[in-house]
């Protein structure tokens, strides 16, 4: 994680003059040219390397703090995944938007400068009307990843067009739920969005705390839309998403602690389906989260085919059943298998 966080840090470092001259022209902070309206928060979630973080961030310090923009590291003890490492980064939020970012990703050079044109647009030029959440596209890199073969090199093009789809323009209400869940129309990835604080933060305080590092991303904003925000999406590049070393990437998981967090993504529609069986909702919604379940644990099933042989797929086997229930593994093998033969 640490070795990647510099680039990121440098991206925002290298747009805030860009960022800065389009503010002050705006107008809308002239009260205080000299201080840019930014913070940048860095949670250590208790991951291998964490502990370099102080030393890595101590010449950032000095830059930000010219600049004024203030950077802050908080800190998680143990491993409580990622979800809650976005939790404690929204609830120690002041500014009025949210941006995440992950570590081993990048930004582009003018995406700040571009999420703030965003929310001008979407308020008709008012910040104060501006909608809830601005969504830009997500440009894939996959390092590793060899497109010469032809079955990469669709699976690619396809994730590639996944997350960078977006729905232009504005989204009201149950629009976006609609949009996102049965249209398909623009991704559920969060890194490429800026969300209002307030909403992100009573959207958590409602959730409880769980541990989970896969489809935490569908989580929050299954449920950050059940609160029909406003949506405004804009068709520009605004995160650079390197699928190369993270948890999700297509390296060969071969640790078994490794293989149990891609596991517990089950957790995540456990949650959902449980807050469903609470508080009924239109059945297309949940045909489609049933849809995305299942692909879920396909991926798992698939991975762990591909990465562990003998002894050790037998012990991930396990795990995959403690997390997502032997019966329901089984029916999905049986799904595939009869899939293969079609």
């Amino acid at each position: 994680m640490e070795s990647f966080l510099p680039a990121l840090l440098d991206s925002i470092l290298a747009q805030n003059l860009l960022l800065k001259n389009s503010v002050q022209k705006s107008g809308f902070f002239s009260h205080n040219k000299d201080t840019l309206p930014i913070e940048v928060l860095i949670v250590n979630d208790g991951s291998p390397g964490g502990d370099a973080l102080p030393k890595i961030l101590k010449p950032y310090k000095k830059k930000f703090k010219n600049l004024g923009i203030t950077l802050t590291l908080l800190e998680h003890r143990k491993n409580l995944g990622l979800f809650e490492a976005r939790r404690t980064a929204a609830n120690a939020a002041s500014g009025s938007y949210i941006f995440f970012a992950d570590p081993d990703d990048t930004l582009p050079s003018d995406s700040l400068l571009v999420f703030y044109n965003g929310l001008l647009a979407s308020g008709n030029g008012n910040l104060s009307d501006a909608a809830d959440i601005i969504h830009g596209k997500m440009r894939l890199s996959v390092p590793q990843f060899d497109t010469a073969d032809k079955k990469n090199a669709e699976r690619f093009d396809a994730f590639s067009k996944s997350v960078q789809s977006i729905h232009s323009g504005f989204l009201s209400g149950n629009e976006v739920l609609e949009n996102f869940l049965i249209k398909k129309e623009h991704s559920g990835f969060l890194c490429a969005k800026l969300f209002r604080t307030s909403l992100l933060q009573e959207v958590y305080a409602e959730l409880p705390n769980i541990f989970c590092i896969m489809s935490e991303d569908l989580l929050l904003y299954f449920f950050v839309l059940l609160k029909k925000p406003s949506y405004y999406g804009i068709d520009s590049f605004v995160y650079n998403y390197i699928n190369d070393t993270g948890i999700s990437s297509v390296l060969q998981v071969t640790s078994l602690d490794r293989w149990e967090k891609i596991c517990s993504g089950s957790s995540v529609f456990t949650l959902i389906f449980s807050y469903i069986q609470e508080h009924p909702i239109d059945e297309k919604y949940i045909d489609e989260l049933r849809i995305a379940c299942n692909n879920q644990l396909k991926k798992n099933i698939t991975k762990m085919n591909k990465d562990f042989t003998g002894s050790r797929r037998a012990e991930a086997y396990a795990i995959l059943c403690d997390y997502w229930g032997e019966d329901y593994v089984k029916q999905i093998e049986k799904s595939m298998k009869d899939e293969e033969q079609k």
